[in-house]
């Protein structure tokens, strides 16, 4: 027979193992993440969400309304509407330029538009260069063929060397007549004319009062020692309208070389205005920190989320909900 004070031991040692197993699978346990998304905003007298364009970021076919040309392949460079209806197919926004290629579309500033006359005025940048040179996908282009070179965009901010820092999004300060007359000027003075002067479109920019909102692909002049970055909203008058982390929430990691992230800036858009309030645009990557969003949502400044993407795209009936977002804008006030 046991003795009294084996079976206690033995009692005790059984004990200390199944505490230490306890501790352990506590201490191993992992605590499940608890996200919390960027508070859904109103949306402004000035972005109403039904009157957005957009391009994906991926090709999809529409089960939605049938497309006009009876093509219901959506390509990433084609301009689309919140209400489900391809606007411009990227071959209509190439006209000009005589290409059948698809170069996709990184931005877009519906500047004008006709309704009736199925007539509007665009500029916009593709994803890809010319194939037979006449553009790169940093350049600026418009609907009419012309093309306003990166180098000029980049002109005031003095950087060291010409380099094309790409072209992610685009819009127009200013009144829209002035502006319409300004993109005329472009096609007119040729891309020669501002490649030779491209310190020159500042100068125009500030006679006529208006602006180019912008956003590159690249960061300048180093990545070491900033100026800015690609998630930075600028002017091509010089200024930088809006850092990253500006943009962002304060709860959000964002800005080169302080806080730790750049998200990029794929899209913006805002009124004519040039006040940062009505600003909203999309990054580049998605976070799922103590709040999170999507690189195809539809972000306001500082403010939350004013459309997801699913909801974007619902219209088109999409088998996936998620196609990100490259270009936006918004439909003209009359």
């Amino acid at each position: 027979m046991w003795s009294r004070t084996r079976i206690v031991l033995i009692v005790a040692v059984v004990s200390l193992m199944a505490f230490l197993s306890t501790a352990l699978a506590q201490r191993t346990r992992v605590t499940p993440t608890i996200r919390r998304p960027v508070l859904t905003v109103a949306p402004t007298p000035a972005v109403q969400p039904r009157a957005l364009y957009f391009s994906t970021e991926e090709d999809f076919i529409t089960r939605g309304s049938t497309p006009s040309d009876g093509n219901r392949i959506v390509s990433d460079g084609d301009l689309l509407t919140a209400t489900g209806q391809v606007f411009r197919r990227n071959s209509e926004l190439l006209l000009a330029f005589g290409l059948r290629d698809d170069l996709g579309l990184d931005a877009a500033d519906v500047v004008w538009l006709d309704t009736d006359a199925r007539r509007s005025q665009i500029a916009f940048s593709t994803e890809l260069d010319d194939p037979e040179g006449r553009f790169t996908a940093g350049d600026l282009l418009t609907t009419d063929g012309g093309v306003l070179p990166n180098a000029a965009l980049l002109a005031a901010f003095n950087l060291p060397t010409k380099v094309d820092l790409g072209l992610d999004a685009v819009h127009f300060i200013g009144r829209p007549d002035v502006i319409r007359r300004f993109l005329g000027e472009i096609k007119s003075r040729g891309h020669g004319y501002w490649m030779e002067n491209p310190s020159g479109l500042a100068e125009r920019l500030r006679a006529l009062k208006i602006d180019i909102w912008f956003s590159t692909e690249g960061t300048a002049p180093t990545v070491k020692a900033p100026k800015f970055i690609d998630g930075d909203l600028l002017a091509a008058t010089g200024s930088i309208i809006a850092r990253n982390g500006v943009l962002l929430p304060n709860t959000v990691p964002a800005g080169i070389p302080d806080r730790g992230v750049d998200f990029g800036l794929d899209a913006v858009l805002s009124d004519r205005s040039g006040k940062r309030e009505p600003i909203v645009y999309s990054t580049e990557i998605l976070y799922t920190g103590q709040v999170n969003f999507t690189d195809g949502d539809v972000l306001r400044i500082n403010n939350g989320v004013l459309v997801r993407n699913p909801d974007l795209v619902r219209p088109f009936k999409p088998k996936a909900s998620f196609l990100g977002l490259d270009a936006l804008s918004i439909k003209p006030q009359k």
